[in-house]
């Protein structure tokens, strides 16, 4: 648990508690008079931890045709590190001040939650029902209490993708059917680390995607009640598959061990209609999208990059202005084209996927990705199916996970052979049934 976020959060429920955050006294947006800048225009500012290069395109295009308001890019300096930055920028939120503006990369490991039950970011379900038009899910994914607090801009999508003799049973993608599969199959590895991770991180990382990291720590936790069970056998035994299963050479390729049957599955953002190409390719045939275990079988993870409206800004509208540009089909076209990921504009979408499966490709094209060099390929009616199906059963889920943060401190030595299964286990419970304790 991470005793200084904790705390800011607390800050930010007190704050309001005490009548700093929609405080009915303040004066009106109406009696609000502009400061303009050298240009005459209302400064509306923008905060990132970085921008691409074509988000700074879409804020100079933006800037160009407004002659009201000017979009100011504030990102991050390499002065201090992001997670003192974010500590920052959360301080000044709590107490009236921030940015504008914030992208979802500026709250990165923030759980938006308590700031939109606090007021401290701006409802927008209305704004966003006149749009009419973004994707059911992608929308949801900013829901507290009924009402929406984010506008999503660009989204893709995870899942874990194994092969057909791994995939006996594709109805039940529970942690269990994975765990026996995959010992059944006598693999060497469940899935590949990610980038730069040690293979001692690495069980982490299984023990993640059993699960444990998204809606699986249900199994083990009763929130509700408040109780903790990471000291029952399940647990004790997913810990140790995760330790045996774990990749023991991160920086090997996946395509070779995939296709040997050596690994049993591995992991993929869907964030472009070349991604179902690629996972042709990978494979070596007909990849099977088994989105991670859970409880309920297997469920796809819903990443969406959204942007918040500071409630206390003095330029909402001039927020909400620059909003709707990016919601426009040109503008969404332009960052779907510049930086992957898929637009949240329902009916664009559905065009996208129409010029996939017409587009003139020339075959003597190609780029390399991973290890795999993939050549111009026409998008299927089935590759589309495959992705209506799994956003219509995607979950999205916040960065911030406490209890997660528990597990990750405990579970390192057992991974680096420091402890026994048991003994993580239940220091993890211990742990946990605290937190729980002290929660409101």
């Amino acid at each position: 648990m991470k005793d200084g976020r904790t705390k800011i959060l607390f800050a930010v429920l007190m704050f309001c508690v005490l009548g700093g955050c929609g405080n009915e006294n303040m004066i009106s947006d109406s009696d609000f008079q502009p400061v303009l800048n050298e240009n005459g225009r209302e400064e509306v500012r923008l905060c990132a931890s970085t921008f691409s290069v074509t988000m700074q395109e879409v804020v100079a295009d933006y800037n160009n045709q407004s002659d009201r308001y000017e979009i100011v890019l504030v990102e991050f300096d390499n002065k201090t590190s992001p997670d003192d930055q974010r500590t920052r920028i959360q301080l000044e939120l709590t107490n009236g001040g921030g940015p504008d503006l914030l992208t979802s990369t500026a709250l990165q490991r923030i759980d938006m939650k308590p700031y939109a039950e606090a007021g401290v970011f701006l409802d927008v379900t209305d704004f966003l029902t006149e749009q009419g038009d973004i994707v059911s899910n992608v929308a949801e994914a900013n829901r507290v209490n009924g009402r929406l607090y984010g506008v999503p801009y660009s989204f893709s999508l995870g899942t874990m993708v194994t092969s057909p003799q791994m995939a006996t049973d594709i109805e039940n993608w529970t942690k269990d059917y994975c765990m026996q599969t995959a010992q059944d199959r006598e693999v060497s590895l469940f899935i590949k680390a990610p980038y730069g991770w040690t293979k001692e991180k690495a069980g982490l990382y299984v023990l993640n995607v059993l699960g444990v990291g998204m809606g699986g720590i249900q199994l083990f936790v009763d929130e509700e009640q408040r109780i903790s069970s990471f000291e029952q056998s399940e647990f004790i035994e997913m810990l140790e598959f995760a330790k045996r299963y774990s990749d023991p050479q991160p920086e090997k390729q996946d395509s070779g061990r995939l296709a040997s049957g050596e690994q049993f599955c591995t992991a993929l953002f869907i964030n472009d209609f070349n991604s179902f190409s690629y996972c042709r390719e990978l494979f070596e045939g007909t990849p099977v999208y088994m989105g991670y275990p859970s409880p309920q079988g297997g469920v796809y993870e819903l990443w969406v990059q959204s942007i918040y409206i500071n409630a206390a800004s003095d330029h909402k509208e001039g927020a909400k202005d620059f909003l709707l540009y990016l919601l426009s089909d040109e503008t969404q076209r332009k960052l779907v084209i510049g930086n992957g990921n898929f637009p949240v504009k329902q009916s664009f979408l559905e065009t996208l996927w129409k010029e996939a499966q017409e587009e003139v490709l020339d075959e003597n094209t190609g780029y390399e990705r991973g290890d795999i060099f993939l050549k111009p390929d026409l998008m299927t009616q089935e590759d589309e199916s495959i992705f209506w199906e799994m956003l219509e059963h995607s979950i999205y889920y916040q960065w911030q996970n406490d209890i997660w943060d528990i597990i990750e401190e405990e579970a390192f030595p057992f991974f680096y052979g420091e402890k026994q299964a048991e003994d993580v286990a239940n220091a993890i419970d211990s742990r946990v049934q605290l937190y729980l304790n002290e929660r409101n």
